[in-house]
């Protein structure tokens, strides 16, 4: 990203075209019958950088990547990679194709790298409208995942009759211009660059091109400018970008939201952290560290399984925004993974009155109450009429004997049990009602009713 802006206004410098700095681009065809690229014998014939293909749509991964990678920076030639496009609508396999380049690609960000490419050859079934939205996604969600813009690699009608000529794409996106001279070896012809670049940055010249060290044809490049230039276009060993993922789902209970999603960084394949803010404020961590074999599977296998998360953070009864970020393990940027709007009720009090009797000259009730929103015993208030009297009584006591059968049946702990025991108010029949004091936002409750 150095340098960046001065890139975007670069012209070809006053040399002869044939003094520019060269490299190759490759892919699986460079292999006949599976022989490997003497990348030393790339460097000693001259060239200066190689751009790898990396994947193709959600699928296709080059066999040969990984060793073209590590060889080309092994032998001191600056790398790229590129993702050769298979545009489709929703615009959503942007976002995949985009994840699964990174997910093969890497970090893009060693002292040799030079970034990643968006091969656009192809348009699909896609309007020039909606290639280039496509497009855009595919850009961004690659300049989010790694901390770099990448390249596009394209042609001057290619451009023009698939894509439409957007200008705003250049502003930001460096060009890797394909354009074939009759005369490969002309000083003199100056290609047809894009609507949106004032140049070109890497240009695409030959197809046929013969390089000591590869065994078969392959694709030749000049670079604008000076090897000092090409150093400050190289990453330098920064970190690999921003992390990424998505808040899957959100539930709420009783004073409770949970989340459930995943989160991964770039830059480590180790779990990450996860923030929840509620209303803005400050709510719970958690590590995504969760089996998410989806997310693996979806990566593939890139970062490993171990990306979900799950956190429950309390709140007050109501409307709330509940929000999840993920912490860039590097102190970088710590993007949204999503918001929701939740409404939390506040369950109100229940239990049981097991026991009602008025015996010897007593009354005697037995039971338990508790509130879902709290583990703390709440007040119980029974109300007791006698039909004798024509009169009620009123008793409030609080439910904190032990019941651990409560407790193993409703969470919330064992000391909500209560006992009452006085004289009876006249004589007869009588009849009592006891009501559980709700401790949140909700309503008191009837938690038993009996006529003894």
């Amino acid at each position: 990203m150095v340098l960046f802006a001065a890139f975007l206004l670069l012209v070809v410098p006053a040399v002869p075209v044939g003094a520019l700095l060269t490299g190759v681009d490759v892919a699986s065809y460079q292999h006949p019958g599976g022989m490997p690229i003497d990348w030393v014998k790339v460097k000693g014939a001259g060239h200066s950088y190689a751009l790898v293909k990396a994947t193709e749509g959600t699928t296709y991964t080059n066999p040969y990547f990984v060793d073209d990678w590590r060889g080309a920076a092994a032998a001191g030639l600056y790398r790229g990679a590129y993702h050769y496009a298979q545009p489709a609508l929703p615009y959503s396999t942007a976002l995949d194709q985009a994840r699964y380049f990174v997910s093969k690609a890497g970090s893009m960000t060693g002292r040799l790298d030079i970034g990643g490419v968006l091969d656009l050859e192809e348009k699909g079934r896609l309007t020039k409208s909606q290639l280039a939205t496509w497009t855009r996604t595919w850009l961004a969600e690659v300049t989010r995942l790694t901390g770099r813009p990448p390249m596009i690699y394209t042609g001057y009608y290619f451009w023009k009759d698939a894509v439409g000529n957007p200008t705003d794409i250049g502003s930001t996106y460096r060009l890797w211009l394909a354009s074939y001279p009759d005369d490969p070896n002309s000083t003199t012809y100056r290609p047809l660059v894009p609507a949106g670049w004032s140049n070109w940055t890497f240009w695409q010249y030959r197809s046929d091109g013969r390089v000591p060290g590869i065994g078969w044809q392959v694709d030749m490049n000049r670079f604008c400018c000076d090897l000092a230039a090409l150093a400050a276009l190289a990453a330098g060993g920064a970190g690999a970008g921003a992390p990424f993922g998505s808040l899957d789902a959100v539930s709420t209970s009783s004073g409770t939201v949970s989340l459930s999603g995943w989160a991964v960084d770039p830059d480590t394949v180790d779990p990450i952290d996860v923030h929840v803010y509620v209303d803005g404020t400050w709510g719970q961590a958690a590590t995504a560290d969760v089996p998410r074999p989806d997310v693996d599977a979806a990566l593939s296998g890139f970062f490993g399984p171990d990306h979900g998360f799950e956190v429950s953070v309390a709140v007050d009864s109501g409307l709330h925004e509940v929000c999840a970020y993920a912490i860039d393990a590097t102190s970088g940027t710590n993007p949204l993974l999503g918001c929701r709007a939740v409404v939390v009720s506040s369950e109100n009090p229940f239990g049981n009155l097991e026991v009602a009797l008025s015996v010897y000259g007593y009354n005697y009730l037995k039971g338990w109450a508790l509130d879902p929103s709290t583990d703390a015993s709440i007040t119980v208030t029974a109300y007791i009429y006698s039909f004798s009297l024509g009169t009620w009584a009123t008793v409030p006591m609080t439910a904190s004997l032990d019941r651990p059968d409560v407790g193993a049946a409703h969470g919330h702990g064992s000391a909500h049990g209560y006992v009452y025991q006085d004289l009876r108010r006249g004589v007869g029949a009588q009849f009592a009602c006891l009501v559980g004091t709700n401790q949140g936002d909700g309503a008191n409750a009837f938690v038993g009713c009996s006529m003894f």
